[in-house]
């Protein structure tokens, strides 16, 4: 495949620089990185036959924690020593050793979200109601007089005697002198006597008096009092609790393990533009669909195979089918 060097990958840790192989696909730009790099370890198979190229001189190991994010610039493989293959190994498939993760699986957990303590209550006091009578004035006798009791008489009194008196009378038409004096008549009438009617009180009873007690002025107001008085109470609040998930280690990674892994032949450009669409599809950047495995791509590869727990290092087996690419 044209400007395409495929990196082998096979885990070793170092402190310093960490050993990788590569393997001689005549690609064009290969001597001058092998200036540039001139530690690195070539596999020619026109050269070697099908023998596995020698493992390179190895550096302390040191396996790097889950939480530190991996570089695609690190190299996670080592190459195989004389005798060290992938056991039950198949015809046609080939095989790397890849770094194995951490492996975690979360479980749920009572936890408590509070916990218990003591609270003071405060019991209100109660109250009712009384009624109570309050004196306005006070009572006291007063005396009460009995008016006098009088029988009442009338009886008609003469205020006048009878009498007589002389009274002018008409002219006697029988008189015959011419003299009109000489004509006149006087008549001696009676005069009846005068009474009036007197209305006289005789004393029956005399007047008395009694004494009479007259009552208080009272007035009923309500008030309130306490029943049963306040008081205070210590009460034991339970402890709560939640539901927690808990990421727990089930098998410890960072050691190397023989994983399938998609052979040289196979990687092709139809191959890594669907590794780049799935890894797209996912979230991650493996930078232009330009076909190529170039650093963007194996950077978002490595992330991938991280956060999801898959071997890191390789297109193996696992990371494709959780990609979805057969």
């Amino acid at each position: 495949m044209k400007n395409l060097l495929l990196i082998v990958s096979l885990l070793v840790f170092s402190t310093a620089m960490r050993a990788q192989i590569f393997i001689n696909t005549g690609n064009e730009n290969l001597e001058k990185y092998k200036q540039e790099n001139p530690n690195i370890n070539i596999y020619d198979e026109s050269k070697q036959g099908n023998q596995p190229p020698k493992e390179a001189p190895k550096a302390a190991e040191t396996a790097p924690t889950a939480t530190t994010p991996q570089s695609a610039t690190q190299h996670l493989t080592t190459p195989p020593v004389d005798g060290d293959y992938p056991p039950n190994a198949e015809p046609g498939k080939c095989y790397a050793r890849c770094l194995t993760q951490d492996q975690f699986e979360f479980k749920e957990e009572q936890v408590i979200d509070k916990p218990a303590y003591f609270k003071t209550e405060v019991t209100p006091a109660v109250y009712g109601t009384d009624f109570d009578t309050i004196v306005l004035k006070k009572s006291y006798i007063k005396k009460v007089e009995i008016p006098a009791e009088y029988d009442v008489t009338t009886e008609d009194v003469q205020v006048k005697a009878a009498t007589t008196k002389w009274q002018k009378g008409k002219a006697d038409a029988s008189c015959l002198s011419a003299n009109p004096a000489d004509c006149q008549v006087w008549c001696l009438v009676e005069v009846p006597a005068v009474f009036k009617k007197v209305t006289k009180k005789t004393l029956k009873t005399p007047a008395t008096y009694r004494e009479e007690v007259v009552p208080a002025v009272t007035k009923v107001v309500e008030k309130k009092i306490v029943v049963e008085a306040a008081k205070t109470n210590k009460v034991e609040v339970p402890a709560t609790y939640k539901t927690v998930m808990n990421k727990v280690l089930v098998k410890k990674g960072g050691f190397q393990e023989w994983r399938e892994v998609l052979c040289a032949d196979k990687l092709n450009e139809q191959r890594i533009l669907a590794i780049q669409k799935a890894l797209k599809a996912e979230g991650y950047d493996p930078g232009p669909f330009d076909n190529i495995f170039g650093t963007k791509t194996k950077e978002a590869l490595i992330k991938f195979q991280q956060d999801k727990g898959l071997p890191v290092g390789n297109l193996n087996m696992e990371t494709l089918k959780s990609l979805g690419i057969k």
